[in-house]
């Protein structure tokens, strides 16, 4: 099951593993985004909103989870790439060690800390609180089977092998649509019963994805024997890459929750078009980041097998594509925005500002699209420092500008007017440091056989 992708067509190795990526994504999004359809029609729109205003929050906690997953892949794939097949494998077992201890950790502050962020610091409607406190608190618990989910895929992607996202996908996808309309529709449990059908199905994610990699790559059963490990060595270089990860895209979430926060203060009407706006936008990033998942594992199998200039190739071809896609999807979501924003059931005024707020977005969606496929580039071969730094500086953009000019004429509508500079900025960035070529020098691995 294994693809190298340090042989053969750049172009062509890149879209073959990010194909399978996308289609996953897909399935992942359309289970979240019928979770929010079935809620907002059965349920209420102060259901909706409750849940919606947590999505900057849950997106903060599915950041650690992820952005383990990726600096594991990354730093296996190198590994892969130098054909040091011992530490291919030492590093997946000490992984997946790592992960239950981190996961275990996170759900702990997750729970203790759910009250003063949800209910003080976001500080939604009254008549919101009790169902946001519900859904996060569930959704915590389930933090585990989200962790281990991300880090096997990880490990697989390591190998070339995208394809059994899509497999995974399809279960949780069924399993989390089955569960809404049975617990919410059928059993009246509402915002608990979503809550528990998103549990269930990243359960049922993880548990097929751990089966798939066993079968297939039985050296790394964490519970054969002999196999537990937790390498100190290991721990230490994934945490080279998992903590700058880590820090671009907590910071983004940060800088998502304090605009929630500014979101809430507009009233109901922003906190529903917001909500139905980000589930919409999750669709528009698929390709994009699918494109960066591909790039990051093509570029740390190539820089593990000391191939910059292949790298190179691969990332001009798939930064034309991508600003191709970005412009298709732009039309298409600007031609549709209202029928696309309604199927949540939100009041007028809410589908107005939500439908302004993803037309602006989708007009920029291009520099970001470069940058999320700079950003794989730079990660994928051990640079991820100056992603972070450089989200740094568009979060500070992003919220100085929103809480700027929220105070001026502009109202509401400074959620989405702080989007292009902040944007732009990012991509100009990551665009110079890859133009600088000093992460050609970035490797974690050096190639070599053992």
């Amino acid at each position: 099951m294994d693809h190298n992708m340090t042989e053969g067509r750049e172009g062509q190795a890149i879209f073959r593993f990010a194909l399978p990526l996308i289609g996953a994504s897909v399935l992942q999004t359309t289970y979240s985004f019928a979770d929010s359809v079935i809620v907002g029609n059965f349920v209420g729109e102060v259901a909706f909103g409750a849940i919606g205003l947590l999505a900057s929050l849950i997106m903060l906690v599915n950041m650690f989870c992820t952005s383990l997953g990726s600096a594991v892949s990354i730093v296996v794939s190198q590994f892969y790439g130098a054909g040091k097949k011992e530490d291919v494998r030492e590093c997946a077992l000490t992984a997946q060690c790592f992960t239950i201890i981190v996961s275990l950790i996170i759900i702990a502050v997750c729970l203790l800390l759910s009250y003063p962020v949800v209910v003080m610091f976001l500080a939604p409607p009254e008549n919101m609180q009790h169902y946001s406190m519900q859904y996060f608190m569930i959704y915590s618990v389930g933090l585990f089977f989200f962790f281990s989910y991300n880090v096997v895929y990880g490990i697989l992607r390591a190998h070339g092998d995208s394809k059994g996202a899509m497999f995974f996908l399809l279960i949780a996808a069924v399993i989390n649509i089955f569960l809404d309309l049975l617990f919410v529709i059928v059993f009246h449990m509402e915002v608990v019963g979503a809550a528990l059908a998103t549990v269930i199905s990243q359960a049922g994610s993880a548990v097929a994805a751990y089966v798939y990699m066993v079968r297939h790559y039985r050296h790394l059963n964490l519970f054969a024997r002999g196999n537990r490990m937790l390498s100190a060595e290991k721990v230490k270089t994934i945490l080279k890459l998992w903590l700058p990860i880590l820090s671009q895209t907590s910071v983004l979430s940060i800088g998502f929750i304090v605009l929630q926060r500014l979101v809430n203060t507009f009233g109901a009407a922003s906190i529903e078009g917001y909500a139905a706006m980000q589930k919409v936008e999750s669709f528009i990033h698929i390709i994009p980041s699918s494109l960066n998942t591909a790039m990051a594992n093509f570029t740390g199998q190539n820089i593990g097998a000391n191939k910059p200039e292949r790298v190179k190739r691969g990332y001009r071809v798939t930064a034309v594509s991508v600003m191709l896609i970005s412009a298709a999807i732009a039309a298409v979501m600007i031609a549709f925005d209202e029928p696309l924003l309604s199927v949540f059931h939100i009041s007028p005024e809410g589908l107005k500002r939500g439908c302004e707020h993803l037309d602006l977005l989708v007009i920029f969606m291009l520099p970001q699209s470069v940058y999320t496929v700079t950003a794989g580039l730079l990660q994928g071969a051990g640079d991820a420092k100056i992603t972070a730094v450089a989200s740094f500086i568009n979060l500070f953009i992003r919220v100085s500008s929103a809480y700027i000019m929220s105070l001026t004429f502009i109202g509401y509508r400074s959620l989405w007017y702080s989007l292009p500079l902040a944007w732009c900025t990012n991509c100009v960035i990551n665009y110079c440091r890859y133009r600088s070529g000093k992460w050609e020098h970035k490797a974690l691995v050096k190639a070599g056989s053992q």
